[in-house]
C-alpha cells in the first residue's frame, strides 16, 4: 500500500454524498473520475464557459455543483468542479483531454483543503494510488438517472433559467435496466450543455451559467509524492 508523503492529509471518513466525495478526493488524492457526479451529458468545453447546477440523489441528499472551464494548456482544458453542501464546500481542478467522465482523459488534478498546500497529482501519481489499491471514503459518486441507453426525441421547450430563457432539445434517455430520464439541452451551456434532467426522484437543475469563470485554486501547488 503507498504511504502519502505529506503528514498534513486527514484520515477521517466523509459524508457519502457526492460533493463531499469531492473532499476526501482534495483530501486524498485519489484517481479521477469516478467521483464526477455522472448523468447524460455531452461534452463541449471552452475556456470561461462556467454552468451551476443543484443536484439531488436518489437518496434525497442534495448539493450545489459549479463546473468551470478555466484554462487551456497544451491542448487540455483545466476544468475546476466546485461543491457546497450546507457549510461544506471544495474545490478541484481536473486537467482533462476528453470528457471527465473517462478515468483516461484526467491527466492532473489539484486541490486543496483548509488546513494543508494546494497540491497537484499528475497521472503516474493517480495511476500509482489506483494500482496500490486506494478507495474513496464512503464509496463512489452515483450516478444520476441512466447515462447511456436508447435516444427517444421529444417537443423542443423553453427553459427559463435566471433571465435567459433557453430553447431546448428535449430527449428521453431509456436505460438498459429499464430506468429511464428526461433531460432537456442546450448549447449555450458549457461544458456539458444540460439544462435540466429528471429521472423519478432525481434532478439536475441548471441554476445559472455564464462565459466569464475564472480560477479559484491558486497555487504554487506542491506534487503529491507517494512512496
Amino acid at each position: 500500500m503507498s504511504k502519502l508523503r505529506d503528514p498534513r492529509l486527514p484520515s477521517q471518513s466523509l459524508p457519502y454524498f457526492i460533493a463531499l466525495l469531492l473532499l476526501a478526493l482534495a483530501s486524498l488524492g485519489l484517481s479521477a473520475s469516478s467521483y464526477f457526479p455522472e448523468f447524460f451529458h455531452t461534452f463541449t468545453p471552452k475556456v470561461g464557459g462556467w454552468s451551476e447546477y443543484h443536484i439531488q440523489d436518489a437518496r434525497g441528499e442534495t448539493a450545489d455543483l459549479t463546473f468551470a472551464i478555466v484554462s487551456e494548456e497544451n491542448g487540455a482544458y483545466w476544468m475546476e468542479l466546485r461543491t457546497a453542501q450546507g457549510s461544506e464546500k471544495a474545490v478541484v481542478a481536473f486537467l482533462i483531454k476528453g470528457d471527465p467522465t473517462d478515468d483516461a482523459n484526467v491527466l492532473k488534478i489539484r486541490a486543496k483543503d483548509s488546513s494543508g498546500p494546494a497540491l497537484e497529482m499528475d497521472r503516474s501519481t493517480l495511476e500509482k494510488l489506483k494500482r496500490d489499491g486506494h478507495e474513496v471514503f464512503g464509496g463512489q459518486a452515483l450516478p444520476i438517472g441512466p447515462t447511456v441507453g436508447k435516444l427517444q426525441p421529444l417537443p423542443d421547450e423553453v427553459i427559463k433559467v435566471g433571465r435567459d430563457s433557453l430553447k431546448c432539445r428535449h430527449i428521453k434517455v431509456i436505460g438498459p435496466n429499464g430506468q429511464d430520464a428526461e433531460v432537456w439541452l442546450n448549447d449555450e451551456v458549457i461544458p456539458f450543455g444540460v439544462v435540466k434532467l429528471v429521472s423519478g426522484s432525481e434532478q439536475v437543475v441548471l441554476k445559472d451559467f455564464g462565459k466569464r469563470a475564472k480560477a479559484e485554486l491558486k497555487g504554487p501547488f506542491t506534487p503529491l509524492v507517494v512512496q
